[in-house]
């Protein structure tokens, strides 16, 4: 539950010719582990289009295809597993987090636990790097309508993402800057990411940051406030929880804020 840093220069255009309902490839029968959107139905548009951030806002190059509507995300984990959730847009250890992510602190818990994409995507950029001397993962991912999704603390891989992992500059500790994926890399809604999440010494959670790229959120309509939080993401982060089956957004919301942190600046 890090702040992590873009490598400067690591923001050119990334072309994304996915549209929002197409599937990726290396993937079948992708399925939620704990809701049951059926997010490989979506309709494929014709349409790509490229995303970026310009030191100040993110704007798209192109035409992107409309976001599904309602938009609703594959929760990337099994809930039942779960013990708190990370709310997004607030202080933790310190610092300002745009994403949120759950914790899972039951007994004898050891953090083995799929990990799914949220949503049709294109894998955009990865980090993985060193935290007292253990191996954790990080990846971006933009679906073409505008919808970037972050997974941190990813532990092992799955074979096709340890494969993109090790096209990655060795990691180094506390180094958690992050490389851009070579393109191609298309991602299916359900599809396996990582099989283990947190650290071997007991701290098990994984972060979720979810950014709507297409418009700013309603906390950045403050001057002072969207000054006092720069960088690319904490003008467009959302809360996600209602847009969860509503199965997993009413036990999300049944859970305890991690920390007793259930603040927000983006979840009313």
């Amino acid at each position: 539950m890090r702040a992590f840093r873009a490598v400067a220069g690591l923001l050119p255009i990334v072309g994304l010719l996915l549209g929002c309902g197409s599937g990726g490839s290396n993937a079948s029968n992708p399925i939620s582990p704990s809701g049951s959107i059926d997010q490989a139905a979506m309709p494929t548009s014709p349409f790509g289009a490229s995303w970026e951030f310009n030191g100040q806002t993110w704007r798209a190059i192109g035409t992107p295809p409309a976001c599904p509507f309602p938009l609703t995300f594959i929760t990337p984990i099994n809930l039942a597993r779960v013990t708190s959730v990370l709310y997004p847009g607030n202080i933790r250890s310190g610092d300002y987090r745009p994403h949120g992510g759950f914790r899972l602190d039951g007994p004898g818990e050891t953090g083995a636990i799929s990990v799914v994409a949220p949503m049709a995507s294109t894998v955009y950029r990865a980090a993985r790097y060193l935290v007292n001397g253990e191996v954790q993962h990080m990846f971006d991912f933009i679906n073409a309508c505008g919808i970037l999704h972050r997974l941190d603390h990813l532990r092992d891989l799955s074979p096709r993402f340890q494969q993109i992992a090790a096209s990655l500059p060795p990691a180094a500790e506390v180094d958690s800057r992050t490389t851009l994926v070579a393109p191609g890399q298309t991602v299916s809604a359900g599809e396996t990411i990582a099989t283990s999440v947190g650290f071997l010494s007991g701290n098990v959670f994984i972060d979720w940051g979810v950014y709507d790229l297409r418009t700013q959120n309603e906390s950045s309509a403050n001057p002072s406030w969207l000054a006092q939080h720069p960088g690319e993401f904490a003008a467009y982060a959302i809360c996600w929880f209602d847009n969860l089956s509503p199965g997993d957004s009413a036990r999300v919301r049944s859970l305890p804020p991690s920390g007793g942190q259930g603040a927000s600046d983006y979840c009313f």
